[in-house]
């Protein structure tokens, strides 16, 4: 046996000790004769397994990949030698190649299935591609954009074949035509940056929206339109809301944006329940465009808050009852997932669906003189929309994966919880440095609107009584005394800090929180000072901060409710944040003389 495995390095061999070619040759047939063909090396290999799930996984690759490849002389020559090796039967040989002459049958009347007749689609996943719709108004036909496995893109596709299926864009439609469902006509020939895409959105919503001194809103206004394009790849999509009264500017603001999204939908509450879950079920992972979403009390508007607490989540469906061909009820599941602009007068009913949104209250401004009443004539501004459309859908196609994981990584740690909940997925999507400061801004506005709204409440008021107390320094010099914040003290505190706040803002009122903790309001109520007991309900229903019996310590302290900060400082310190109160060090602060009302 040659010890060289290589021919190259046999050959090199050769020549170097000067052996003829006639003698090379010789040598060359003596090695093949001698030597074992593939498919015995193959089975040798087999041989060895002795895990026999192992094994059975083996002999189904190694007869799909060459046994059943095997003229039947071949099969005739090796049967013995193979069944002996792998030690199976030969009624095992035949019914392991029935079996795969049995598959190789099906798939060849599938694929002659295939060749029937085309599929209509409206383009999302299949399997490793992703096809993008399109409608041309000129042509008053669709098409599609494919994006491959490999990355590369092509546009205006008629039919394209996955998986020996052929599938072809549905046709155009009255709602294409009617301009309620939206689609981009075309890829552009090169891609746009984000920034670049970002600031046709702003200068878009500049021309024809004036969102005055609001950032915070001008900030929504340009990151949502992107945002849309790519949200199909994160399980949980927020979607975006205005809220306020008549005049405020809620349906320019939908008419601004709204045709710049993602195959938006169009639309009003007047709309059916069951028209919409159909066309968000057709057209999956669309924008709806939702104005006048002040539901009145009945069943048609149940169905539409349904839809809205359904349609953020991926994976979740709604089920519906309907009859089939027979009169039978069958359940039917309608995916109506995608993310959702709504305009709306007051607050949802249902607090589950206000916690999907992103929400901006909308307040009534007098627009700058360069904004029209009236936007442009309907062809004039589609033909703008359009423009914008297609960049944002040419960025997408090169762009979108079919799941994507949202990175916490960098988020401004003064950001609340909820805030990088529902506005995560935007800060994941975006990859310049611009797009990630414009949603980072965005985050910090809305923790700074959120923390100010806390700050404004009744309970800040009794937190900045407990950081006071705090302040003022211990009671007494005895050690136990160090790290105790008593309730009496708080008492005296919060009442401190709310008539400096009834001064500075000429308001004897207290707020509904406050009504809350002293009953219902009366005419004495303004006059009424805050008790411990009150403070320690506070505590317990808004706060979360426990409270323990002082069994020791001064006359006047002994038996009542003191705050241990040994165990609650981190939890007080985090609370000062989320409510905006100043934290202060121990005995920072001159302390009060105790009045006898907070016994």
């Amino acid at each position: 046996m040659n010890p060289i495995k290589d021919g190259n390095n046999l050959l090199q061999a050769w020549r170097k000790a000067n052996i003829a070619s006639e003698e090379q040759i010789k040598q060359a047939g003596d090695l093949l004769d001698d030597s074992k063909t593939f498919v015995m090396v193959w089975a040798e290999e087999i041989a060895e397994i002795r895990n026999f799930g192992t094994k059975n996984d083996a002999l189904t690759d190694f007869f799909a990949g060459a046994v059943y490849l095997m003229t039947g002389d071949e099969h005739s020559g090796y049967k013995d030698a193979i069944c002996e090796k792998v030690d199976i039967s030969k009624v095992q040989w035949n019914d392991r190649l029935k079996k795969l002459e049995k598959r190789a049958k099906l798939e060849q009347k599938e694929n002659a299935k295939d060749d029937g007749e085309p599929i209509f689609h409206t383009g999302g996943w299949i399997g490793d591609h992703f096809l993008g719709l399109e409608y041309s108004p000129d042509l008053d036909r669709t098409f599609f954009a494919v994006r491959y496995p490999d990355g590369t893109v092509e546009d205006r596709v008629e039919r394209v074949t996955i998986g020996h299926r052929k599938y072809v864009p549905i046709y155009a439609n009255e709602i294409m035509r009617m301009k309620i469902l939206l689609l981009p006509s075309e890829m552009n020939e090169t891609v746009k940056s984000e920034e670049e895409l970002l600031k046709m959105i702003r200068t878009h919503n500049y021309k024809y929206f004036d969102t005055g001194n609001d950032k915070m809103q001008e900030q929504l206004m340009t990151i949502y339109p992107l945002y849309t394009y790519m949200a199909s790849q994160f399980r949980t999509i927020p979607y975006l809301r205005f809220l306020g009264d008549y005049g405020t500017g809620k349906t320019r603001a939908l008419e601004t944006i709204g045709p710049l999204c993602f195959q938006p939908i169009m639309t009003n509450a007047g709309s059916s329940a069951s028209a919409l879950m159909r066309i968000l079920h057709m057209y999956q992972n669309s924008t709806l465009v939702l104005d006048e979403a002040d539901f009145k009390d009945s069943s048609e508007a149940s169905m539409i808050g349904k839809i809205l607490n359904g349609g953020n989540r991926k994976g979740t469906g709604i089920l519906k009852s309907s009859k089939d061909a027979n009169g039978n009820f069958m359940p039917e599941a309608f995916m109506v997932v995608g993310p959702k602009i709504i305009g709306a007068r007051k607050e949802f009913d249902d607090p589950a669906t206000s916690s999907r949104c992103i929400t901006k209250e909308m307040m009534p401004i007098q627009p700058h003189p360069r904004i029209s009443p009236e936007l442009p004539p309907l062809k004039t501004y589609a033909r703008e929309c359009l423009i914008i459309r297609n960049a944002l859908f040419t960025y997408m196609m090169h762009n979108i994966q079919e799941d994507a994981e949202v990175s916490f990584d960098g988020i401004d740690p003064m950001v609340d919880a909820r805030t990088k909940q529902i506005t995560v997925s935007l800060l994941t999507i975006m990859k310049s440095k611009e797009g990630k400061s414009l949603v980072m801004d965005y985050m910090r506005t809305v923790t700074e609107e959120r923390k100010s709204d806390r700050y404004s409440t009744f309970t800040a008021r009794i937190l900045e009584g407990l950081i006071l107390a705090w302040a003022w320094g211990a009671v007494a010099t005895r050690p136990e005394d160090a790290k105790r914040v008593y309730m009496k003290d708080i008492a005296l505190a919060s009442n401190l800090v709310l008539d400096e706040q009834k001064k500075l803002m000429g308001d004897d009122d207290v707020d509904e929180q406050a009504d809350f903790v002293f009953g219902k309001k009366d005419e004495k109520s303004s006059s009424k000072k805050i008790k411990s007991q009150k403070v320690g309900h506070v505590f317990k229903k808004f706060l979360n901060i426990s409270t323990v019996r002082a069994t020791d310590g001064l006359p006047t302290y002994k038996g009542t409710m003191f705050v241990n900060m040994d165990v609650e400082e981190e939890r007080i310190r985090g609370l000062c944040e989320r409510w905006g109160v100043e934290w202060m060090e121990r005995g920072s602060v001159e302390r009060e003389k105790l009045p006898e009302y907070v016994d």
